[in-house]
């Protein structure tokens, strides 16, 4: 009796595995956009029937434009310049969400550490070399307290100021691809930018991600 009722599973099992794999096959393809962004490289993996990679480097360069130090021409670098230049939505929100982690953290975040960053070597500048004397000169300019937005301007207490959103930035660039994915509609992808990360759902095996250090040494 249970030979006979497996003689008759057998077409029903058949018709299933033949679905599944029908089903998998009509299921839209993962594509990889990669790129160089922020002074960094950029790879999104995400599920979709259509190639958004013109859209997300669209969206990709207005936070370049807005918030990038190594672009001459973006928002930040006029300011950085003391140069009229109008804040656009990006500049603005980002400069408020720091200034809010700046008042949590007491200041251990401030973006306002460009002269320190760019004497190290770190930044958008070339190293002049440091020492404790150049280290206590570049202190005088620093500081988030001595910085505000008035009238869509930022007001520099000390015009030898300059602003270094790259700690923040990234992650925002990566919350904006984000963002456009959500509202293609699309619910699997990891979007990464230097190494600041977000993803949703699963990737092309059906798994969950898995995000981990090259050299975790």
């Amino acid at each position: 009796m249970d030979k006979k009722k497996r003689v008759w599973q057998l077409p029903f099992l058949a018709i299933l595995i033949i679905g599944t794999v029908i089903i998998l096959k009509k299921q839209a393809p993962f594509r990889t956009d990669e790129g160089f962004v922020f002074g960094t490289v950029y790879k999104i993996t995400y599920q979709s029937e259509d190639n958004l990679k013109e859209e997300i480097e669209s969206e990709l360069k207005k936070v370049d434009n807005s918030l990038s130090p190594f672009n001459p021409n973006s928002v930040i670098t006029h300011v950085n310049r003391n140069e009229e230049t109008e804040l656009d939505s990006f500049f603005v929100h980002v400069f408020h969400l720091a200034k809010k982690i700046s008042d949590e953290t007491h200041g251990a975040f401030d973006i306002t550490v460009a002269p320190l960053v760019n004497a190290w070597g770190f930044g958008f500048k070339k190293s002049a070399g440091v020492d404790s004397l150049v280290v206590d000169s570049l202190r005088q300019m620093t500081g988030y307290q001595k910085i505000g937005l008035q009238d869509n301007r930022i007001i520099k207490k000390d015009p030898r100021m300059m602003l270094d959103c790259s700690a923040i930035a990234k992650g925002f660039g990566v919350d904006a691809v984000a963002m456009l994915l959500e509202r293609k509609g699309i619910k699997n992808y990891m979007v990464d930018i230097g190494g600041e990360v977000v993803v949703r759902g699963k990737n092309s095996k059906m798994n969950a991600w898995r995000i981990g250090i090259n050299k975790p040494i």
